[in-house]
């Protein structure tokens, strides 16, 4: 009976023949251009001046705009186009809180606020639920619009 077990490491042809590749790799190089009529030189070239980036020639940028103050947040309602709700300061941009989704159901549009009930992952906070809990599952449609819905949003939250 034998028994084969596996080495660790790299076998020895292995070594060898990544020792003989590298220590000819200049001659590899010089055939593959010729081969390629210089293609392959300049596609390198290419590639490492993509991976550096743009270099600075010389021309210091000072941005003088005022910078937002991030210390005071200013909330303002935002729906966007694929119906998320949410709460966005105005000095930075950045999501306050997600409060819901407009959602089709059954052949209704409806908003629907993100809570563990509905399957959504990072709950909105229960005092900020309590506020809209009258809007949730409210149906959309000529009668009562979106902007309709912002404005009672915006009134419950107190968002100017």
């Amino acid at each position: 009976m034998d028994i084969i077990s596996k080495r660790s490491g790299p076998r020895e042809e292995d070594k060898r023949g990544k020792a003989h590749v590298q220590k000819n790799w200049g001659t590899i190089e010089k055939l593959a251009d010729q081969i390629s009529g210089g293609g392959y030189s300049s596609n390198k070239a290419r590639i490492k001046a993509k991976n550096e980036g743009p270099k600075a020639s010389g021309l210091i940028f000072v941005d003088q705009a005022a910078r937002p103050r991030v210390d005071v947040a200013e909330p303002y309602l935002r729906i966007s186009l694929n119906g998320r709700v949410v709460l966005v300061d105005k000095n930075s941009g950045i999501q306050l809180h997600f409060l819901g989704q407009i959602k089709r159901q059954n052949g209704v549009v409806r908003f629907q606020i993100a809570t563990k009930a509905n399957g959504y992952i990072a709950p909105l906070d229960p005092d900020l639920e309590a506020l809209i809990v009258d809007l949730a599952n409210k149906p959309l449609d000529r009668s009562y619009t979106e902007a309709d819905l912002s404005r009672d949003i915006k009134t419950c939250l107190s968002v100017d």
